[in-house]
């Protein structure tokens, strides 16, 4: 099977439809728009964390963009997050994460690219489009994040990074490229925040396995936000003595998960558990330079 160039009309089809379908009919999502999104925030602004635990999950399919799950409260900050190559939002890592988020009071908002959905829906593996298509795909799902947020005077202030996991850290990446490229707004411009503080990633894939001198950090100096990278020490995408070789910009802060694979495994011997390093991540990110 030859790899997708960019995001095609099929893959595009597979979300513009209006009904839910079946794979996400199932995990209980419901037809919904940005303002659903944005009337949900707003209610989960004002509960406690039993209440936010006792509620749930929220999943919404919003036509021509797809489905977006939220965990958590806007408190604190938004997470807009994509996922990694082969699997989405719905995984282990992914719920146990969003779970995390929303015990430490940031609102996860997690969405399926447009390939992912096509992939769920016809119960077969198929690769990722280039990167150039999920940059447009997840820039659409920030704008209209951001312009439902400006709107509501609850949320207009809310702080907002975009981040995911491996292959969705590094489409964020490109996206916080190019939306400074294009001049955002500065967050002190004015109440209202339209454009996010910064961007974080969950295992950035540095180079392809095996192929250690293919890196894909040359973009990352032109990135004046802040980013936080967490990052398992055994990664093999990029581990610690790799990394930290790499003379990677000031403007990214490494946070180290010891022992941690790709997915954040650790091995038994080492003490550590993966739900203990994903608690250490979201953390990290709460921690994030743009927050303070």
């Amino acid at each position: 099977m030859s790899l997708v160039t960019s995001s095609s009309d099929e893959d595009r089809d597979a979300s513009n439809v209006a009904a839910v379908p079946t794979p996400y009919a199932e995990e209980g999502f419901k037809v919904a728009s940005f303002d659903a999104i944005a009337d949900e925030l707003e209610k989960r602004l004002e509960l406690s964390e039993e209440a936010l635990a006792a509620r749930g999950p929220w999943r919404g399919w919003v036509a021509s963009f797809g489905p977006l799950e939220i965990h958590g409260s806007p408190r604190q900050v938004i997470l807009l997050h994509a996922h990694g190559a082969g699997a989405g939002r719905e995984t282990d890592f992914h719920q146990r994460f969003g779970k995390a988020c929303a015990h430490q009071g940031a609102a996860w908002l997690g969405f399926d690219f447009a390939y992912l959905v096509k992939m769920r829906c016809e119960a077969r593996r198929r690769p990722p489009p280039r990167l150039p298509g999920l940059i447009e795909e997840m820039t659409r799902w920030h704008e209209a994040l951001a312009a439902s947020l400006a709107a509501r005077a609850s949320l207009a202030t809310c702080l907002v990074l975009l981040g995911g996991k491996s292959m969705g850290s590094r489409v964020a990446s490109h996206v916080m490229q190019g939306l400074e490229g294009r001049g955002m707004p500065a967050p002190s411009s004015g109440p209202r925040r339209m454009s996010p503080l910064g961007w974080y990633a969950l295992g950035y894939p540095f180079h392809p396995t095996g192929k250690p001198d293919t890196l894909r950090t040359e973009h990352l100096a032109a990135i004046d936000a802040p980013g936080v990278i967490c990052q398992g020490t055994r990664d093999p995408f990029g581990h610690r003595e790799e990394v930290e070789g790499y003379g990677l910009p000031c403007t990214i802060s490494l946070h180290w998960l010891e022992d941690g694979e790709h997915d954040f495994k650790p091995r038994k011997a080492s003490g550590k558990t993966r739900e203990g390093l994903i608690r250490s991540a979201v953390a990290a990110i709460l921690a994030h330079p743009a927050l303070r």
